[in-house]
């Protein structure tokens, strides 16, 4: 089992049971209102300090659990065929602009990432460091320096702030070129010439950024077990006792 999954289960054994002992009762009117809206917003479960470490840090896994998914769907998304659907020529989406798009939000799934393992981390350190364990705080801190540095490396990332300045690579400056000139030339010949670049440079831009793209996302695995490898003797200092 790879380190981020043996963590993720760690961490949902902790939450299922501190959900069994709750008035069954309550969680139902919980669920309920969380799920569907039915009811008064209950109040909140009393849970004790530790329990509610545990609930936290759920929460901050699960979160980073939906960007790995995002981002493991994206090449899939690149991969498929272009759909040439009344919506997509009413809305003014070309293969190109598809393309853009998708790896555009690649760039931004990454960054959103980022953001809720930093977010996790700092908490976590700052828990930690509330808790008089010194050292595990600052080992956390290094981890999270260590992580943004991965990060970088592998340049996922362009720029540390929402507004990622748009992605641009000279194969799609090429591709909105000719995909252009496939439709708006006079000429018709100049026309077939262009969208047979075009479709070429489509075709080539889709397999490379589907390649490249996975190839990122399995490097980030990596660091993200590794990460995550080293989190759960600091999260799960009990556990790991025991197993001893």
């Amino acid at each position: 089992m790879a380190e981020y999954e043996k963590f993720g289960e760690l961490v949902r054994e902790k939450v299922r049971t501190y959900i069994k002992v709750l008035d069954q009762d309550e969680v139902r009117k919980h669920l309920r209102y969380f799920l569907w809206g039915v009811g008064e917003k209950p109040e909140p479960f009393q849970w004790t300090q530790e329990q509610d470490f545990y609930s936290e840090t759920f929460w901050h896994y699960w979160e980073i659990s939906i960007s790995l998914e995002n981002l493991d769907y994206i090449p899939v998304f690149i991969k498929k065929p272009f759909r040439e659907s009344k919506a997509y020529q009413e809305a003014g989406i070309t293969k190109a602009s598809y393309l853009r798009y998708h790896i555009e939000h690649y760039l931004q799934e990454n960054y959103i990432l980022l953001e809720r393992v930093d977010r996790f981390l700092g908490w976590l350190s700052h828990q930690l460091r509330n808790e008089g364990r010194m050292r595990d705080s600052k080992i956390v801190l290094q981890l999270r320096d260590a992580f943004d540095g991965g990060m970088n490396n592998l340049r996922l990332v362009r720029k540390r702030h929402v507004h990622i300045k748009r992605f641009d690579e000279d194969e799609l400056s090429r591709l909105d070129f000719f995909e252009a000139f496939s439709t708006d030339s006079e000429d018709e010949k100049v026309e077939r010439v262009s969208g047979n670049i075009a479709t070429e440079l489509y075709m080539g831009s889709k397999e490379e950024w589907t390649k490249r793209i996975k190839e990122n996302n399995k490097n980030l695995r990596k660091m993200i077990d590794a990460l995550f490898g080293a989190l759960i003797p600091i999260v799960f200092p009990s556990e790991v006792q025991g197993a001893k």
